[in-house]
């Protein structure tokens, strides 16, 4: 390899602006354009890194950089925040960069043996291949996938529907590796010569031409394909063609810190007064009734569906059958089993006189809605097996469950939140809840909290015949931080990927209607006590991500196997720089 002379403070300044282009991208930041030549810098001091000690110390400082401008706000670093919070954030930006490292790795082993221009091709396909398995199992983490830099750019991201975020970093990062042929090239030039800067120039863009021909034509159809279909997915046209759902949201603003210890009825209370308001306030600007309203997650804050709080559940059932509104719903639930054998390693123990039972708590939601039957039929489900119940199946890593707790179930216990909602049960079943009206039943995708990072999760709702989606969440964690909007437009990547018009309602914000575009209709500030009520026209086309899955990380995932196998046949003294 060809190492370029830089001096120690260059090399410095290099990673680190590798990884400030990288991490600025994010929203809030509207600067996602600065992340197309965020890996330029990077793989400038990788031509002079030699060493496997080096290389991972000089990727290690770019990603800490990166993890650190992007993700920083995960500690909260709020007056009121967990200690346990704080420090489960800092133990991720000095792990985190080690993951990130990894497709770099095995860009400079292929860049060893099979030279640079093979390396520059295959960086796409490593790169996009690390972000989606790194959005597999339980210690998953596929926040800062660079695609969701561009959530901003409408035109952009319309391509998701056919390959997902996935298709976007894909294409961020072989933009990245084309502007690097170019200055590499331009570097390989002796600064000596007497070659004029201009020639040099020219010289670098015809060493490149056929990667900058590829790129720019990529990105040309990519545009095009979004101006189609912005036209196709115009909020107006689609309103005129499709039936709607009128659906509200309610943002309480509770101060997520005193939520557990605030008396749990008047937060319900409160829930309740907002969608009277916005009943009557829809009703007078639009002439319709809400079909539903949306609360956040864990709105309803202890056990209702048990049977001693029935009468509790009972009274928002009549409020139902009163206001013909159905209330979707974040709320805890419980599994109980009768005996060790039957019960995960994860259960609480409930010692009673004769024998014990085991409890599984779940982070969940369901729809309460006009002649539910809510007579509670067995004294150990406690609620009617008619009522629609999601639980949730992606689990913040440690802040809600320890991953693999059947595994490592020594930790479980010692590893928890102090703010009542660790410890949950992983959900297992994943399917839309329904929601009957007099004319018809519309299914809808019920998504909690971090399950909206995950792509072919939320896509599997559209496959199951999800006509909307509705993300709930508990944000307030994180208020005055980047968190709650780099949540938010995550989100606006599922609706692109689904063609789904999405709500999402959260406690402190932000909250809003999101439409198949991307696009929000409206949305709330952070921090504030709102509700807002729209007609969502409901969508039933299929996408080709929705038909096709995560194929495009999956052939990243073929082409970097054939490529390391390759590489592997090829000895370094045969490989030209």
């Amino acid at each position: 390899m060809r190492f370029l002379r830089l001096p120690a403070l260059h090399i410095v300044f290099l990673l680190t602006l590798a990884g400030f282009l990288l991490g600025i991208g994010f929203a809030p930041s509207r600067l996602g354009i600065l992340v197309y030549c965020g890996f330029v810098p990077l793989l400038i001091v990788l031509e002079q890194t030699h060493g496997l000690g080096q290389t991972l110390r000089r990727l290690y400082w770019t990603f800490f950089v990166f993890h650190g401008l992007s993700n920083w706000w995960v500690s909260s670093w709020q007056p009121e925040a967990d200690p346990y919070l704080m420090v489960a954030g800092i133990v991720l930006w000095i792990g985190h960069p080690f993951f990130f490292a990894v497709p770099m790795l095995g860009y400079m082993a292929l860049r060893r043996r099979l030279g640079r221009a093979s390396a520059l091709v295959s960086l796409p396909f490593l790169w996009t291949a690390f972000e989606w398995l790194h959005s597999l199992g339980e210690a998953s983490y596929p926040w800062q996938a660079l695609g969701y830099t561009q959530a901003y750019y409408t035109p952009v991201i319309q391509i998701a529907d056919i390959t997902g975020v996935w298709g976007i970093s894909w294409i961020i990062v072989a933009v990245n590796a084309a502007w690097a042929s170019v200055v590499l090239s331009f570097r390989d030039v002796p600064q000596s010569c007497t070659i004029p800067l201009l020639q040099r120039l020219v010289y670098a863009v015809s060493c490149s031409k056929r990667e900058i021909v590829l790129v720019l034509g990529l990105m040309l159809g990519i545009l095009m394909y979004g101006t189609v279909r912005v036209r196709d997915y115009a909020h107006t046209t689609l309103t005129q063609k499709l039936p709607c759902i009128h659906i509200g949201i309610i943002q309480p603003n509770i101060n997520p810190w005193g939520k557990w210890q605030r008396n749990a009825h008047d937060q319900v209370l409160l829930h309740i007064h907002l969608s009277d308001s916005l009943r009557v306030a829809h009703r007078l600007a639009r002439s319709a009734n809400l079909d539903a309203v949306l609360w956040s997650e864990t709105a309803i804050p202890y056990r209702i569906l048990l049977p001693q709080y029935y009468p509790y559940f009972e009274a928002l059932r009549a409020w139902t059958d009163s206001t013909h509104t159905a209330i979707i719903t974040g709320l805890p639930s419980d599994r109980i089993y009768r005996s060790r054998h039957e019960a995960p390693v994860t259960a609480t123990a409930i010692p009673r006189m004769f024998d014990t039972l085991y409890l599984e708590s779940f982070n969940s939601a369901t729809i309460i809605q006009a002649h539910t039957i809510t007579t509670p039929y067995d004294a150990l489900s406690g609620y009617s097996s008619l009522l629609p119940l999601h639980r949730k199946m992606k689990l913040t890593p440690f802040a809600e469950r320890v991953p693999y707790a059947e595994v490592f179930s020594f930790a479980a216990k010692a590893l928890t939140w102090s703010v009542g909602i660790s410890g949950w049960g992983l959900g297992r079943e994943q399917q839309p809840l329904s929601l009957v009206r007099s004319t018809d039943t519309v299914h809808i995708g019920m998504i909690i909290c971090i399950e909206s990072i995950y792509p072919s999760f939320v896509a599997e709702y559209a496959r199951r015949g999800a006509r909307l989606l509705a993300v709930i969440t508990n944000d307030g964690w994180f208020n005055h931080t980047p968190g709650p909007e780099q949540h938010y437009m995550i989100a606006a990547l599922r609706a692109v990927e689904t063609r789904r018009y999405l709500a999402r309602c959260a406690n402190t914000g932000v909250s809003g209607f999101i439409t198949p575009l991307g696009t929000s209709l409206q949305r709330t500030a952070v921090d504030t006590q709102q509700a807002l009520a729209t007609a969502l026209p409901l969508c039933s086309s299929t996408s080709l991500y929705v038909a096709w899955g995560d194929w495009l990380p999956l052939a990243s995932c073929l082409w970097a196997a054939i490529a390391c196998l390759w590489a592997a046949t090829k000895h370094r003294s045969s490989v030209r720089p």
